[in-house]
């Protein structure tokens, strides 16, 4: 249960709710990009003193809460295992590497990036352009190289690692370019967000339905990494357009945003529970034979984490758990 994804293995490429399934991965690319801009973008400045105070910030707030909610997802992984001694065998590396849940690789590969800070925004000051093309021909033309060194060395879950930093390093360059280039971006550029939108769906969608699986690896690589990066750039180009629009419900959305750490962390337990239930009723196949389902489990799970989130937020022994200050 751990890799609560049925429909990658047990439905076709075409199956509706799979290329549903598989279209929602345009988050993570979107989170990272928020993180580079957020983080790249800022000017560097101090020597090694105002680097270990960055991590110690920076770790503070998202690995110790990681590792609060790793515990428990641990601890889940143990008490479902055939084999206890080998599970806690394997709980050092899988909490290393993010691999212990089906979700938190997120958080160590952008602690990883966040030990690069001072490096990439020295470059993205300098040239945002050239830390997004470095970014992209470290992914396309080193990127296997680095996958294939890190499973020679450190096995499967190394790879998976690897793997993460590898796709994921030009989403954070691009928030950065995004960020420092926003005032100066022409105004044609802005108004071509329903073209990228619309290329990186089809593109994302040409992806789930196998349609480049023929291609060579660079060419189906290079095809991938612009449909993801158009979508991105599509979605948040779009959301800069309408912030006038929704000024007046800045706070909401703010303190939306600010939960949404949590809402990544816990939701896995309500799926966990809902897959519980379907399983005690033997209707395991409702997952894949009923695609009203998967959406209103998306949508409930979803309500349900921001609530549990916000509880978490407001009080001042829990809030720390969500990675936000308490609100009173």
């Amino acid at each position: 249960i751990h890799t609560l994804m049925p429909y990658r293995i047990a439905l076709p490429a075409d199956a509706a709710v799979r290329v549903f399934d598989d279209l929602l991965h345009y988050a993570v690319p979107l989170f990272v990009f928020i993180s580079g801009a957020l983080v790249w973008a800022r000017p560097w400045r101090g020597g090694p003193g105002a680097y270990r105070e960055f991590l110690r910030r920076r770790f503070s707030v998202i690995a110790v809460p990681y590792l609060a909610w790793a515990a428990v997802y641990s601890a889940i992984f143990v008490a479902q295992a055939s084999d206890l001694s080998a599970a806690a065998r394997q709980l050092p590396s899988l909490v290393l590497t993010g691999h212990v849940w089906y979700h938190l690789y997120f958080v160590p590969m952008l602690l990883t990036f966040y030990l690069l800070t001072p490096v990439a925004s020295r470059i993205a000051h300098r040239s945002p352009e050239l830390l997004v093309l470095g970014a992209y021909a470290l992914r396309l033309f080193a990127g296997a190289a680095i996958v294939a060194l890190a499973l020679d060395v450190g096995g499967q879950l190394a790879w998976q690692y690897a793997t993460h930093l590898v796709i994921h390093l030009p989403h954070m360059a691009l928030g950065a370019w995004f960020a420092l280039r926003l005032a100066v971006l022409p105004g044609w550029f802005r108004r071509t967000w329903w073209l990228l939108l619309a290329a990186g769906l089809a593109i994302n969608l040409g992806v789930s339905l196998e349609v480049f699986s023929a291609m060579g690896r660079l060419p189906r690589n290079a095809i991938i990494a612009a449909g993801t990066a158009m979508l991105v750039l599509g979605i948040v180009l779009k959301a800069v357009a309408l912030e006038p629009r929704y000024d007046r419900w800045a706070a909401q959305i703010t303190r939306a945003g600010s939960l949404a750490f949590g809402v990544y962390f816990v939701h896995p337990l309500f799926l966990l529970a809902i897959d519980g239930v379907v399983t005690a009723l033997h209707a395991e196949k409702i997952w894949l034979t009923q695609p009203w389902f998967a959406l209103v489990v998306w949508a409930l799970v979803t309500w349900i984490s921001f609530a549990v989130a916000g509880l978490l937020a407001q009080r001042p022994a829990t809030a720390w758990l969500v990675g936000v200050r308490p609100t009173r």
